[in-house]
């Protein structure tokens, strides 16, 4: 099978739809499929991939968004990958993103009649309120039409898939009318797991890793952990990762006086990453708008248990008391829950073996094998609604007009303003 995966983000990006896009087209090349990756960030037409992979890069300029500068957007217009699509033939179209390169490739799969499979991965509607400070009516209006747009996205593709329920139902309330699979990402068990000779450490190590973002909710995290480091000043709060966050935590860390127990590690990548996560006793997270967050299942994969706030995806992945524990939400009236959890595996060494073992078994369920098998199925899921259907060869200019017409409509209703603004001359 010949697949075109079209995302706006791909490596050296470090995010959850990078790592997924990659770590999918790398399997599904393993395996013998024809693969070629389209995405942002780059010369036009640029076909330069890693040396070590054998599949293709291809790459379109594109520009930072003015509040998220480490995402990039390609023009949802171009011909590079429309010719890229000629030429390579693909038998499925998979589109990760719902903008600008994802735009792309779903025109060119419906202008020529070949199956087109969307995967939706984040939580649009629910970054507006991390980064937004508009207001509570106006983020939730602006986080609406958002979710409207995103489901007219992939109201066009033959078969939608989610990493989540829990993302499938936020995708649905945008008016998804769709059935949506659920189709986990895939996880590198090989390379995350544990290192039993791994080098003792002093102390007791806590990790967090990703992104330094707003999304991340990482200044609530330090003060939830904050509790921890203040009974037990052997303990190390280990901050692995980078991003627009990271100039402000660094501050809070010092307004707290805990510079000699929280550390930042900066980007960890490869066996540096696996090394220093395998030698963690418990990774934390409370970010409220994840999905399917790839740091966590890599902390299960390599035997860590995990602590972290019940919130969006993470319940489907983490069972409470047996690979970690999960704290409600809005447990502020007893803000010492979730570090009483952590001391529990900090200093429980029987509880932690337990639940590291657990947590390593419940990661072989994200493993390449069984994700890959749920993805193809769905390309041939996609492949037998296309026949099923009559073949759109051309995106027809007025089709094209009218479409962006009654996109905005829709964003002017959502927003409370006047679909039309008249002009009137002097």
């Amino acid at each position: 099978m010949r697949v075109m995966l079209f995302a706006d983000t791909y490596p050296p990006q470090v995010n959850g739809v990078a790592s997924s896009v990659c770590t999918l087209a790398r399997a599904l090349s393993h395996q013998g499929h024809g693969v070629m990756v389209c995405t942002a960030g780059g010369r036009a037409g640029d076909r330069a991939g890693h040396p070590d992979e054998p599949f293709a890069v291809v790459r379109v300029a594109a520009m930072p968004l003015p509040l998220y500068n480490e995402f990039a957007l390609a023009p949802p217009i171009g011909r590079t990958f429309a010719r890229m699509v000629r030429s390579f033939q693909p038998d499925v179209v998979h589109c990760h993103t719902p903008f600008g390169v994802g735009w792309r490739g779903a025109r060119a799969a419906l202008a020529a009649g070949i199956p087109l499979v969307g995967t939706h991965h984040t939580l649009f509607g629910d970054y507006v309120a991390a980064y937004l400070r508009l207001g509570h009516e106006v983020n939730a209006r602006i986080a609406t039409v958002l979710r409207r747009y995103v489901a007219a996205f992939y109201n066009q593709c033959d078969v939608v898939t989610c990493a989540s329920r829990y993302l499938a139902c936020d995708l649905a309330s945008g008016g998804m009318t769709r059935p949506v699979l659920i189709v986990p990402n895939a996880l590198d068990t090989e390379r995350f797991r544990p290192l039993p000779s791994a080098a003792p450490h002093p102390g007791r190590r806590i990790i967090s890793f990703g992104r330094l973002a707003a999304e991340k909710n990482l200044p609530r995290l330090l003060r939830l952990v904050e509790p921890v480091l203040r009974r037990h000043p052997d303990a190390r709060f280990e901050i692995a990762g980078d991003g627009p966050m990271r100039g402000a935590l660094e501050a809070l860390v010092r307004e707290r006086c805990l510079e000699r127990q929280v550390l930042f590690l900066g980007w960890l990548r490869g066996d540096e990453l696996v090394a220093r996560v395998a030698a963690s006793d418990v990774c934390v997270a409370a970010s409220l708008t994840e999905n399917q967050p790839m740091a966590l299942l890599e902390s299960l994969a390599c035997g860590v248990p995990v602590v972290a706030l019940a919130a969006a995806g993470v319940p489907e992945i983490i069972e409470d008391g047996s690979s970690g524990f999960l704290v409600a939400p809005d447990s502020d009236g007893d803000p010492d829950v979730f570090a009483r959890r952590v001391e529990r595996v900090l200093v429980d060494g029987e509880l932690r073996g337990r639940m590291a073992a657990q947590a390593r078994e419940s990661a072989q369920h994200y493993s390449h094998a069984p994700c890959l098998r749920l993805t193809l199925a769905s390309y041939q899921q996609a492949a037998a609604a296309r026949a099923a259907r009559p073949v759109r060869r051309v995106w027809r200019r007025h089709r094209l007009v009218a479409e962006l017409r009654r996109t905005r409509g829709r964003l002017a209703r959502g927003m409370g303003l006047p679909r039309r603004v008249r002009v009137t001359r002097r």
